[in-house]
Order: structure tokens, then C-alpha cells, then sequence
């Protein structure tokens, strides 16, 4: 897979997010960064279900460093329910790795920025 396709499918996928949660600020006075995390949970689900739907066609699949950056950039819960709910990587153990590796290191940022903010003076 070439960069370019690689760029294609990240840039659609995070412009889809941003416009979901611009319009989620925008219409309903949403916080930018619960908006955010519902933008790209939304983009990812339909990332990992088109992908999904476009197996085994002559289209171009979606790459997976796409589907884990999508993961990394908050897009965990979407990943997680499009990986099980349409069956799409959960076999595929490099792609589980690299996605439980991520997993792994939200955990510990979200743990030490709540610990790093409970003890502030």
C-alpha cells in the first residue's frame, strides 16, 4: 500500500470526525473535547465497518495503520465495538497487538494525568 493511500483514507476518515464534532459543538454547546471524542469514536465505527464491507472487493481496503492511528487519535470504543460487532480483526494477531499496545498505553496516559491532577496543589 502506497503513502498516498495511506493519506486518503486518514484524512477522510478525521475530516468525518472533525465535522461530526463541529456540528456537535456547534448545535448542541458541546464540550470541543467530548465532541471530539464522540467525532472520532463515530468516524472510527464507520472506518472499521466500510472496511469490513469492502473485503474481498476490487476496492482498495482501508490500511491498518489507518484503523490504529484512528484508535490512538480516541477512537478506542469505535474500534472496539466495529472489531467485534462486524468480526473485522480480531483474528489477525499483528493487528491485535499493535491495537492492545494502544489500548494499554491510553490506559497508563488517562491513569497518570488523573493522578498528576489529583495531587496538584
Amino acid at each position: 500500500m502506497n503513502e498516498s493511500m495511506v493519506l486518503r483514507h486518514a484524512l477522510v476518515s478525521i475530516f468525518v470526525a472533525v465535522a461530526f464534532a463541529a456540528v456537535l459543538v456547534a448545535s448542541f454547546a458541546l464540550n470541543p473535547w467530548l465532541a471530539w471524542l464522540i467525532g472520532i469514536t463515530a468516524a472510527t465505527l464507520l472506518t472499521f465497518g466500510y472496511d469490513k464491507v469492502i473485503a474481498g472487493s476490487k476496492w482498495t481496503r482501508v490500511p491498518e495503520v489507518v484503523l490504529l492511528l484512528l484508535t490512538g487519535m480516541g477512537g478506542t470504543l469505535g474500534a472496539t465495538v466495529g472489531m467485534f460487532a462486524f468480526h473485522h480483526k480480531t483474528s489477525k494477531a499483528s493487528f491485535q497487538m499493535r491495537f492492545w499496545l494502544i489500548v494499554l498505553l491510553q490506559i497508563i496516559l488517562i491513569v497518570t494525568y488523573l493522578v498528576w491532577v489529583s495531587y496538584r496543589p
